[in-house]
């Protein structure tokens, strides 16, 4: 694999890889911003024909808030693009661009801490999509594990609020709530629109 990238060999078809990996993807929280068809647009564009490839733009919300926190033009390196394509021989592979190797360029501690999480965000997509099928169900156990501790999370967080007499910290409870509420559902593969399925704010 490349400096600035790793990856796995799949063995399934190439729309069976496409939908696994956006399935692994939503499980560690990242959404799919782009899908960039290399192959369809090289051949209307040029009349040129290639084995199918094709260019997923993920990105994970709360992840990349922080970074854009930290550093504002750092969305010149985002999103984490990952690729899924299929070779002359009919082998498919999955790659996935390294945060590490390309987050590096900022030079910030806080940038660098947040592309280790990334890469072992990504790393897990890899093993998911990349495993046995024992591997890819053991997957999806321990996500549904994790929707559970923050779910019960959530439920005490709704009685931190009720009890809060400050206001503003009620408004900062509240926030605090809605942002895990919504990394709960990027991870379950929904989206939120606005409010909060608990209490409806």
């Amino acid at each position: 694999m490349t400096k600035y990238g790793f990856g796995t060999t799949v063995d399934m078809s190439f729309d069976d890889a496409i939908v696994h990996v956006t399935q692994a993807l939503q499980g560690e929280g990242f959404g799919i911003l782009a899908d960039i068809d290399v192959a369809a647009t090289l051949k209307k564009k040029l009349n040129e024909d290639m084995p199918p490839y094709r260019i997923l733009g993920a990105c994970n919300p709360p992840l990349a808030h922080r970074a854009l926190v930290t550093e504002p033009s750092i969305g010149l390196l985002l999103p984490c693009n990952v690729v899924v394509r299929q070779d002359e021989a009919g082998a498919v592979h999955v790659e996935f661009m390294d945060p590490n190797a390309v987050l590096e360029l900022v030079n910030k501690p806080e940038i660098t801490a947040l592309a280790s999480e990334v890469r072992q965000r990504l790393e897990r997509v890899s093993v998911a999509v990349g495993g046995t099928e024992e591997a890819r169900s053991a997957q999806s156990d321990e996500t549904m594990a994790k929707v559970k501790v923050d779910m019960q999370q959530m439920q005490a967080n709704m009685e931190k609020i009720h009890q809060a007499q400050d206001p503003q910290e009620q408004q900062r409870l509240m926030r605090e709530h809605m942002q895990q509420m919504r990394e709960t559902m990027h991870m379950m593969g929904g989206e939120m629109h606005g409010k909060c399925m608990c209490c409806g704010h």
